[in-house]
């Protein structure tokens, strides 16, 4: 019997290149380097996989958005995201099969990312905070080249 890890990967070949990126990232760490787990995660792993597996899929990207002139912050009323929720819905692809409404789970989420986090966890060598050369920020780095 497949794990739900299996079986999210089996199902979305875009999960597959998102745990091979994973694994790569992992073999790239040298035992001098400062790879922060959950830096990693959060940072790089986490936005990608977001509106692949979860709540979030099945959802239409949105397109970017051009800044105001002004620069300012925008209000929304309840009303106005009640209406975007609405139309974002209407847009959403519908789950037509048991996988891919399993894939818009938490559950789903869960083993999926469960794996991956854990990966990145075992191949952080607990050596500090981000993903540089050991002792050196990545401010420090772009200030000497």
């Amino acid at each position: 019997m497949k794990t739900g890890y299996e079986r999210a990967v089996a199902a979305d070949p875009r999960l597959r290149a998102l745990a091979d990126l994973v694994t790569a990232l992992c073999q790239f760490v040298r035992p001098a380097d400062t790879m922060c787990g959950g830096c990693a995660w959060e940072n790089l792993v986490k936005p990608l996989a977001t509106p692949l597996i979860g709540w979030e899929r099945g959802y239409r990207p949105e397109p970017a958005k051009d800044p105001t002139p002004d620069g300012g912050w925008r209000l929304y009323t309840s009303r106005d995201l009640t209406a975007a929720l609405e139309a974002a819905e209407r847009e959403r692809t519908p789950a037509s099969t048991a996988t891919e409404q399993w894939l818009r789970t938490s559950q789903a989420w869960d083993a999926y990312c469960g794996e991956l986090i854990r990966r990145l966890n075992d191949a952080d060598p607990a050596h500090g905070h981000g993903i540089c050369r050991y002792g050196r920020t990545p401010a420090l780095s772009r200030e000497a080249s």
